[in-house]
């Protein structure tokens, strides 16, 4: 599937409009208050998107890593700036396309609008299967969810992230793994 949407980026006339970025790793490359009108699609690396709370506590609520694509709803349908801000975990390399270029492109290209439509979907669906994770599932639940879809993840995030994204401190994401080791064992 990763491979498929690369392919398809690569066969329209985005792919023309992109521009290569690269991201040294800790660096923010979305900042709080930004307005980012692009689109975003990850050649290399892992992204984290996370809000700060008013008392400074970074609250992490996305990890975006290869073969993805990304973009800030609020800005680019809201015309608002970011309150969500992206930190590379790691080196990455990501293309960008200004959101203007991909609409005005769309009315005159199916692929593009394909494209456009493929994505404007998962931008609605990930935040609503995140909201429905923290309403019906435990953070056991959430912990073992992110462990099946992403296992590689654990090796490449910090546990601080982990346990902020799954809404659990450090220690209560500790206190889950020790219990789901002692049901393994």
């Amino acid at each position: 599937m990763i491979d498929d949407f690369l392919e398809q980026l690569e066969n329209s006339q985005l792919y023309k409009l992109a521009t290569t970025k690269f991201i040294p790793a800790l660096d923010v490359y979305v900042g709080e208050n930004t307005f980012y009108n692009k689109v975003l699609y990850i050649k290399r690396g892992l992204l984290r998107g996370y809000y700060v709370t008013d008392t400074g506590e970074e609250k992490t609520v996305f990890f975006y890593w290869e073969g993805q694509s990304l973009a800030i709803p609020e800005c680019i349908y809201g015309k608002k700036p970011s309150r969500q801000t992206l930190q590379a975990l790691e080196d990455c390399e990501v293309l960008e396309v200004d959101f203007d270029l991909i609409d005005e492109l769309s009315r005159k290209d199916h692929a593009v609008m394909a494209i456009r439509a493929e994505n404007a979907e998962r931008l609605l669906l990930q935040p609503l299967n995140r909201l429905e994770g923290f309403v019906l599932d435990s953070p056991e639940m959430r912990y073992l969810n992110l462990m099946n879809s992403q296992p590689e993840i654990f090796s490449r995030v910090k546990c601080r992230y982990i346990a902020s994204y799954i809404g659990v401190t450090p220690v209560s994401l500790s206190r889950i793994r020790k219990r789901l080791l002692k049901k393994n064992n």
